[in-house]
């Protein structure tokens, strides 16, 4: 399984082996598709947008030893969904390979980190309201949470 990120371009890959004499591919053209799950859609990398059909996400790149991968783009990924990619060489050379993939809420992850890290201060202008700071630069704030003796006893906003 392969994990991605939604917010961002994801490179993801996969390796393609010949039918004939099981070595790996290591020329020639690789499409890759990539699947929703959870809405049945494919990923139609010329245009950005999704299909209710087979379509190309994008052509592969060799990297090394029959492992191709591909970029896609910001789309390409919805948070939570899950997906299943797989490859095709052109000329239908190739034994069927498959993955599945999985898409993180890349902001859950940068609120979990500081969280944990505990990367918070008082709100300069309410120092009733903590905040939370992103862990990567220590000052950008990602989320606030405002405390409260009545309901809603705590609300919590996320800035990002």
């Amino acid at each position: 399984m392969q994990a991605t990120y939604s917010g961002q371009a994801n490179e993801v890959g996969l390796p393609i082996v010949a039918k004939a004499s099981g070595n790996p591919i290591t020329a020639g053209t690789i499409n890759f598709y990539l699947r929703d799950v959870d809405t049945g859609d494919w990923f139609q990398g010329s245009d950005q947008t999704w299909q209710s059909s087979e379509s190309i996400a994008g052509a592969g790149g060799h990297v090394a030893d029959g492992h191709w991968s591909v970029s896609l783009p910001t789309e390409a990924w919805l948070d939570g969904h899950r997906y299943r990619l797989y490859a095709k060489e052109s000329g239908d050379l190739h034994i069927p390979v498959a993955d599945s993939i999985l898409c993180l809420f890349a902001n859950l992850l940068r609120i979990s980190s500081a969280w944990l890290m505990g990367i918070w201060r008082d709100k300069p202008t309410d120092s009733t309201v903590k905040q939370l700071l992103d862990p990567v630069d220590g000052t950008t704030v990602i989320l606030e949470i405002a405390l409260s003796e009545t309901t809603p006893y705590k609300t919590v906003t996320v800035k990002i």
